[in-house]
């Protein structure tokens, strides 16, 4: 399978509907999962990943993370279609650019999960779960400000500028918090 032909999706939110996304991906691509096919189906013209990250760290799940699922242009333009009436925002990622950001605040470590978008690749920056000083801060973001929720970075700055925006976005949910 070609790269052009890999979409990854992400749908994120505060409290989105699960068990709706999880009917969904049930019927609409688990049929088609890697683990069912060992082989790409010859009807098949796209590769998708799907994830979903919650910001209320009650509900997160992390279900899809990993499958590959083989549909064709048809499928994914129904699913994307259901996935638009579910509450959160629902878009299209590139496959390719996924990593993790650690800062330092007061000699603590705080980490983000960040995406890049497809349309103008700008980075989402979400609090992730991987340091466990990122709990007190997963448990209130839900009750903070949505601006505070998840950082949006341009995707013209500097490694340095980024890190910077993402420690004062760190800091104001930690002086929202505090």
């Amino acid at each position: 399978m070609n790269e052009l032909n890999e979409v990854f999706i992400l749908s994120y939110g505060c409290d989105l509907d699960h068990s709706n996304i999880d009917y969904l991906v049930k019927e609409r691509l688990l049929p088609f999962s890697h683990w069912t096919y060992k082989k790409q189906p010859k009807e098949t013209d796209i590769c998708v990943r799907y994830e979903t990250f919650d910001i209320n760290p009650k509900i997160h799940k992390q279900l899809y993370y990993g499958h590959k699922f083989y549909i064709n242009k048809t499928r994914l333009e129904a699913f994307m279609y259901s996935l638009s009436k579910l509450k959160g925002n629902h878009i299209y990622l590139n496959p390719r650019a996924r990593g993790h950001a650690y800062v330092y605040i007061d000699d603590l470590e705080y980490t983000g999960r960040i995406y890049k978008t497809l349309d103008s690749g700008q980075k989402l920056v979400f609090i992730d779960e991987e340091s466990e000083n990122n709990y007190p801060l997963r448990e209130k973001l839900p009750m903070l400000r949505k601006d505070l929720h998840y950082l949006k970075i341009k995707s013209d700055l500097t490694f340095e500028e980024s890190d910077m925006l993402i420690s004062n976005w760190i800091k104001s949910i930690i002086n929202e918090i505090s």
